[in-house]
């Protein structure tokens, strides 16, 4: 059992050290760190002044130099109200920007707190996906290769939620497997973190209302959808047809609160087309296949419920939603997801390997 933690423990501390030690500089870090400005009450000239001057003092001369780079990022830079423009698309990270804002009272620059959270959630999310492999009949061994072919080093060195999302997916997944009350908590506090991941908070409780505990479903989807609501409203969020116009259809428009909205149908197909381009040339495809591939072998064979629908019927209904309402090739989205259909995969093979050696066994002794 210690060699099985010590596995745990090593892969999540090379996680937590990789991310710390090569933060990427995506330029997500500029929203962030404005938006954490902006809380403290910046505004204009002076909002943009202290934004990019402490990501100047953070980043070196070849890694700032494409934040500030190109017709969007260079009007984004000179133009404080495009600067401002851009915001609302990020303050709706509640949790993750007063993570932040907490982090720079105890010393970090909001630029470096921006990848720190990352590499730190990226890690605990490391933990926990090892809690959930002891739950299974794959072998603990596999999880530094599952950790590196289905992403958690990129999301552990960019500055989004992604990573800290990911991990309180994750607990609220382990949770279910455990048939413990957390997972209420989480799927309330989700809309905090990222958003869009009401659509899990949607699905866990769903799941947990149909297998009775219908009260604190209701009362923990009520709440999300409360929290969800409040959240855009009260951080000005353009909503739903200008942040699909704004990242699909034409080219990036450094004034998003001017976007005329499209009333073309294809301007709405085409992004779903390169969506499935780009699907079928990412590894996480692979994946996909194999786990479809795996269910219609064997879907008679599948003899715990609990744990398909938690590694991979649920995993797989967050990922098919979000990517039919947003259809964005940003595959850090569905790193939590898309390792949990891994493991699921990886168990029900496992499985089916020792049934078929103990039935060989079995065979052999007899003759």
């Amino acid at each position: 059992m210690a060699v099985r933690y010590g596995i745990i423990l090593i892969t999540a501390t090379i996680i937590l050290v990789y991310g710390l030690l090569k933060p990427e500089h995506n330029w997500d870090m500029v929203a962030y760190v404005a938006a954490a400005f902006h809380k403290d009450g910046y505004r204009g000239g002076d909002l943009t002044r202290e934004t990019y001057g402490e990501i100047k003092k953070e980043a070196s001369t070849k890694r700032f130099l494409p934040l500030i780079t190109g017709e969007y990022r260079e009007t984004v830079f000179k133009d404080p109200s495009s600067l401002e423009q851009q915001l609302p698309f990020y303050s709706i990270r509640v949790a993750y920007i007063q993570l932040i804002r907490l982090l720079k009272d105890i010393g970090l620059s909001y630029t470096k707190s921006t990848y720190v959270i990352s590499a730190v959630f990226a890690s605990l999310s490391v933990l926990v996906l090892g809690l959930i492999i002891l739950e299974t009949a794959v072998p603990i061994a596999m999880l530094p290769i599952i950790v590196a072919v289905t992403g958690y080093t990129e999301v552990a060195r960019i500055s989004t939620p992604d990573a800290m999302a990911g991990f309180f997916s994750l607990v609220g997944i382990y949770s279910l497997i455990r048939r413990g009350k957390l997972v209420f908590f989480i799927a309330v506090i989700l809309p905090l973190i990222r958003t869009d991941f009401i659509l899990l908070s949607a699905l866990l409780m769903t799941f947990t209302y149909f297998h009775g505990n219908r009260l604190f479903s209701l009362f923990s989807l009520v709440s999300a959808v409360v929290i969800y609501v409040l959240v855009t409203q009260l951080n000005g969020n353009y909503g739903y047809l200008t942040l699909f116009n704004f990242t699909f259809i034409g080219s990036f428009t450094p004034y998003p609160a001017d976007i005329v909205i499209s009333h073309k149908l294809s301007d709405y197909l085409i992004p779903y087309a390169k969506l499935l381009e780009s699907l079928i040339a990412h590894p996480h495809s692979v994946v996909y296949v194999l786990a479809l591939y795996l269910l219609w072998l064997n879907h008679a064979k599948v003899e715990d419920k609990l744990e398909f629908y938690c590694l991979c019927g649920l995993p797989f209904l967050f990922i098919t939603m979000h990517m039919l309402l947003f259809p964005s090739d940003h595959y850090r989205f569905f790193v939590f997801s898309v390792s949990l259909i891994l493991v699921w995969s990886l168990d029900l093979v496992t499985r089916l390997a020792r049934k078929s050696a103990t039935l060989s066994s079995a065979i052999r002794s007899k003759t």
